[in-house]
C-alpha cells in the first residue's frame, strides 16, 4: 500500500522509513501475540486484535501497514501499482526481522516458548483449511478497505482490519491456533526451536504457506467486486 491511500496527502516517505515501520508494527504484533499465549490470556483476541488496530493507525501512513507478508502478497498481486516488487520483497524481509525479534524477546522475558500446531484433535487439512480461508478474508478486508479510492479518506480501515482479526482468532483459534501470518509464523518458530528443537519446525510449512495462498486467493475476490471501478481506472 502506498502511503496516499488514507484521502491525504502525504508526505512521501524514504523506502527505509517504510522497511522500519514495517519491522516495528510486526514487532509488536507478534510480541502481544507472544506474550497472550504465554499468560494464558482470555482475552487474547481482543488484545490482538487491538495492538494490530492500532499500529495500523500509528503507521499507515508511513508504510500502509502490512505487518503481514500475506498481506504484501495480495496487495502487489492486486496489480495496482501500489507496491513496488522490490518493495514488496523488503516488506517481507523487514516483517520477517521484526517477528524474529519479537519472539526473541518474549521468549527471553517468559523463559520460554510456545509451538503452532493443530489444536486438540483437528487435522493437518483441518487447521490448514481455516488458515487459508480466514487469511483471505484479512486480506480481503485488508484490499477493500484500505486500498480502493472509493474508500479513501476513511476513518475506520484500522477498525476494520483488527476486528477481522479479532473475530478470526475467537472462531479458529481453536482448530489451528490462528496464525493467519507467516511472520507470526517466524517469530514463534525462532523462541520456540530454542526451547523445544525440531518440534518447533514440524508444522512450519503449514503457518507459512497457508496464510500466502488466502493472500493470492484474496485478490480473485477482490477483483471480482472491484474490477469495473478499481481496474477501469487504473487501465485510463
Amino acid at each position: 500500500m502506498d502511503d496516499d491511500l488514507f484521502g491525504v496527502e502525504q508526505v512521501q516517505h524514504h523506502p527505509f522509513a517504510k522497511y522500519i515501520a514495517e519491522l516495528t508494527g510486526t514487532y509488536f504484533l507478534v510480541l502481544t501475540v507472544g506474550f497472550n499465549v504465554m499468560t494464558g490470556s482470555i482475552g487474547a483476541a481482543l488484545s490482538i486484535g487491538a495492538i494490530l488496530t492500532v499500529m495500523i493507525y500509528a503507521l499507515g501512513t508511513v508504510s500502509g501497514a502490512h505487518f503481514n507478508p500475506a498481506v504484501t502478497l495480495a496487495v502487489w498481486l492486486s496489480s495496482r501499482g501500489l507496491i513496488t516488487a522490490l518493495d514488496a520483497i523488503m516488506y517481507v524481509l523487514f516483517q520477517l526481522l521484526g517477528a524474529a525479534l519479537a519472539g526473541g524477546t518474549y521468549a527471553g522475558i517468559m523463559g520460554d516458548g510456545f509451538l503452532m500446531l493443530p489444536v486438540g484433535r483437528h487435522s493437518v487439512a483441518s487447521a490448514a483449511t481455516v488458515e487459508v480461508l480466514y487469511t483471505a478474508a484479512l486480506c480481503y478486508v485488508v484490499l477493500n478497505v484500505a486500498t480502493t479510492r472509493k474508500q479513501e479518506g476513511n476513518n475506520y480501515f484500522g477498525l476494520a482490519i483488527g476486528f477481522t482479526v479479532v473475530a478470526a482468532a475467537l472462531a479458529i483459534g481453536g482448530i489451528s491456533g490462528c496464525c493467519l501470518n507467516p511472520a507470526v509464523c517466524i517469530g514463534v518458530t525462532f523462541s520456540g526451536a530454542y526451547f523445544h528443537g525440531a518440534a518447533a519446525v514440524k508444522y512450519l510449512w503449514l503457518y507459512f504457506f497457508a496464510p500466502l495462498v488466502g493472500g493470492a486467493i484474496s485478490c480473485i475476490g477482490f477483483y471480482a467486486v472491484q474490477k469495473e471501478d478499481e481496474y477501469a481506472h487504473h487501465l485510463d
